[in-house]
């Protein structure tokens, strides 16, 4: 059985986006991002619109019977809320460790008004409607890739929430992130699953769904035909396959259209998340061996060791 390695780093920051619902940013807080905006993989330099997920054809969705169970217990409601406290929207987050969750870029940082978009950002795990299983704590801090903030671009659309400590992945435990080869991403029976908070359903109510396999994988992103919502922007693309690669998160969903499609988790994506990691001294689970080596679960609500892991990052 494969380690599940993890990442401990060092730091403090803070983040904010749009698509939405759930952060929080104090007075003077600094941004936190990728001090190489230009990156190494070509992406794209402009703006571009955002086009609100969707549902593709029948409503395929299905609620969580269930959220305490894992994974969906590792699925969070972000609810985005103003200074005074007020809800003004919500996303969904995925932890990817004991004390960080991935989400969107545009559920952080407005690039209309080139701000934070909100002032708090209060996290609930297996949020079931009325019912918080595990409680709920406010983040500590967010970031976004500098070239997200620069730019809008839809290449640059993932962000980190830092929570102030584990204790909610003590009961919720967490997924893990992978990089993996297009041959394995194009594989048929993955079961890409996007799991969250849909407005268009009941307020607070979870949704999943799946489909056996990407309808398409570009360099860096996923297209699918999965059905989607506003305030599902964040979720993560996690693998619901009987094999090895259950619950890996490959990718951060983001937009919709056409087709609907996330951001692919790949090796330079991952490093930028590092380093988001390193600035605001949080913990994040990796997948280093897949698709290679079985890897072992994704850590359950148990208490399982962790190891450092060290990155080499292209970034001055």
């Amino acid at each position: 059985m494969r380690e599940l390695i993890v990442l401990l780093m060092l730091a403090t920051g803070a983040l904010l986006s749009s698509g939405i619902q759930g952060s929080a940013a104090n007075a003077g807080q600094r941004r936190f991002h990728d001090t190489a905006a230009d990156g190494t993989r070509n992406r794209a330099a402009s703006p571009a619109s955002l086009r609100q997920p969707q549902v593709i054809g029948t409503d395929d969705r299905q609620r969580v019977a269930d959220t305490t169970r894992f994974p969906y217990s590792a699925v969070a409601y972000l609810e985005l809320e103003d200074i005074d406290g007020e809800p003004i929207g919500s996303c969904t987050g995925t932890f990817i460790g004991p004390d960080s969750l991935l989400t969107a870029g545009h559920c952080l940082w407005d690039t209309t008004t080139g701000d934070w978009l909100a002032n708090h950002i209060r996290v609930i795990p297996g949020k079931d409607d009325d019912f918080e299983p595990f409680g709920w704590e406010m983040a500590g801090d967010w970031w976004v890739p500098d070239a997200y903030a620069e730019t809008g671009s839809v290449d640059w659309d993932w962000g980190l929430l830092k929570m102030p400590n584990d204790a909610l992945t003590v009961d919720t435990g967490w997924l893990g992130l992978a990089v993996l080869d297009q041959a394995s991403l194009e594989s048929d029976g993955l079961h890409p699953t996007i799991t969250g908070y849909p407005a268009d359903k009941p307020l607070g109510t979870m949704w999943a769904a799946s489909r056996p396999k990407f309808r398409a994988v570009a360099d860096f992103r996923l297209f699918y035909d999965i059905d989607t919502g506003a305030g599902q922007s964040g979720a993560a693309i996690w693998l619901d396959s009987e094999g090895p690669l259950f619950g890996r998160v490959v990718g951060i969903h983001a937009q919709g259209g056409t087709l609907n499609s996330g951001s692919r988790i790949d090796q330079e994506l991952l490093d930028d998340v590092l380093e988001g990691c390193r600035v605001m001294e949080c913990t994040i689970a990796i997948d280093a061996s897949a698709p290679a080596t079985p890897p072992g679960p994704p850590h359950v609500p148990v208490d399982l060791p962790f190891h450092s892991y060290g990155v080499a990052l292209a970034r001055d």
